[in-house]
């Protein structure tokens, strides 16, 4: 069924009230340049944030509180990743970025993949640089968790929480669920800011990562990543990932003193033991090959897991098959559901691993046996994990069909499944050079684009857009 007037002015309303967060989110940048005497910065800010503030709000007002419906939440979702993308990228066009190249930059900060077109970040304005952080760490608390803190009627706030996809249940209310997401958001990042002051970074480079590393981004203040800045820099990097691969409902059991309940828990078992199995492959591929970068390999890692995508002074590509292969497999892994990663989430790849061990044993039990899948002590049904079977198999159809795309412009294998891979999983690292990314075609940029954004918004959404909108009749 095509969209009515009625539901345009629903999405329209839906997406006006999270705009409104981006022009607010604008004025701290503002200030950052105004106290860096960034003074034409510090407007161009300002009046972006001022101008979205007025313009979107005179929509919200105008169109009155309307009721949103799970489709209307679930396609305002998938045109805001666009619509903000956009918008983000105008203060990236000041600083000689072209518009593809400041839309990429923007998009892969919001959707925390952190590929970037910009060559030496060292050399831009501080306020410029702060921006490239603030959306990665925004962009990982999400753009629906900002807009529910503010939508009054429970069943909208309910249908945005329930079209991204998110299951956090520890609180009824899921306006408080996003409140108490993003307290425990920014304790961590306050953590992560004085866990990098006491590695010797300054005050503006230990904000910028403790952002990037909690919201698993991958931007850094300079070319080189946070390697740049030496190994205790870097572990307390690998230990911010940890905690924002790890989903925020896990993170309240142990707030809330549940240690038992936070290592009893099926998806963190999966994740820390996939972690610790990858950890020791990499040093024995690195061990058996006479090779003395673990540590480096064992970052990576981490990085790859978590779909982070920081990266040390040693690249990728420099690494021994296996090891980039095993790099590979993580960033598609990702980590758990209801975290800031990217990728196919443990939840997903567990429920997978469960109806094969079904099919095997249903093959010994008579035919009418029940056998039920079991995640702990939480039973799926059967339609929840054809869905995540299903989302499984189209992750890895969007996958096929961009690295296609990229062996058709003459890339090799290794390179185009890889970057494909790292774009849509929303990690960032590459087997390409700096200089081969920043040379890309126009086309496989806006690929790359497209892949970041669907790969965030988990594809669905959309799908349906474009079908709402009276194209994929097939789909």
């Amino acid at each position: 069924m095509e969209l009515d007037l009625s539901d345009f002015f629903s999405i329209i309303y839906t997406i006006s009230t999270m705009l409104r967060f981006i022009g607010g989110a604008m004025f701290v940048p503002a200030l950052v340049a105004f106290f860096f005497e960034e003074y034409f910065f510090a407007k161009i800010f300002g009046v972006m944030g001022l101008f979205i503030l007025i313009v979107f709000s005179i929509f919200s007002f105008v169109l009155g509180k309307r009721d949103v419906r799970f489709r209307h939440a679930v396609i305002s979702i998938a045109l805001a990743w666009f619509i903000v993308g956009f918008i983000s990228a105008v203060p990236f066009l000041f600083v000689g970025l072209g518009p593809l190249d400041s839309f990429f930059e923007s998009v892969s900060g919001w959707s925390g993949t952190g590929i970037s077109m910009i060559e030496f970040p060292q050399d831009l304005p501080k306020s410029i640089n702060f921006w490239r952080g603030f959306i990665q760490w925004l962009g990982g608390f999400g753009i629906v968790l900002l807009a529910l803190l503010v939508f009054e009627k429970p069943q909208t706030a309910h249908n945005l929480f329930a079209a991204e996809g998110r299951s956090e249940n520890f609180h009824v209310n899921v306006i408080k669920v996003a409140r108490t997401i993003l307290a425990i958001y920014i304790g961590y990042t306050l953590l992560g800011i004085v866990l990098f002051l006491f590695t010797g970074l300054d005050l503006f480079e230990s904000i910028f990562h403790s952002f990037t590393s909690i919201a698993t981004s991958g931007f850094s203040t300079n070319s080189s990543g946070i390697g740049f800045f030496g190994s205790s820099a870097m572990v307390v990097s690998m230990f911010l990932m940890i905690l924002g691969g790890i989903s925020f409902e896990s993170h309240f059991d142990l707030t809330q003193g549940r240690v038992k309940k936070f290592f009893n828990n099926p998806e963190i078992k999966f994740f820390l033991g996939i972690l610790i199995i990858s950890l020791l492959l990499v040093f024995i591929n690195l061990f058996f090959l006479n090779k003395e970068n673990f540590f480096d390999g064992f970052f990576y890692v981490v990085s790859a897991i978590t779909s982070t995508g920081a990266s040390t002074l040693f690249p990728v590509s420099d690494f021994p098959a296996l090891s980039i292969f095993l790099i590979l497999v993580l960033i598609i892994f990702g980590a758990c559901y209801g975290s800031t990663a990217g990728g196919l989430k443990m939840w997903r790849l567990i429920i997978l691993v469960k109806v094969i061990r079904r099919e095997i044993h249903k093959a010994f039990l008579p035919k009418h046996t029940v056998f039920p899948i079991k995640v702990g002590n939480k039973v799926i049904s059967d339609e929840s994990a054809l869905k995540s079977l299903s989302y499984i198999a189209l992750y890895f159809f969007c996958i096929i069909i961009g690295s296609i795309i990229f062996m058709l412009f003459g890339y090799g294998i290794l390179e185009s499944v890889f970057t494909v891979s790292s774009a849509q999983s929303n990690s960032g690292l590459s087997v390409l050079s700096s200089s081969s990314l920043f040379a890309l075609h126009p086309l496989l940029k806006l690929l790359l684009s497209l892949h970041m954004i669907v790969g965030r918004m988990e594809i669905l959404p959309f799908l349906i857009l474009i079908k709402s909108f009276g194209f994929g009749s097939k789909i």
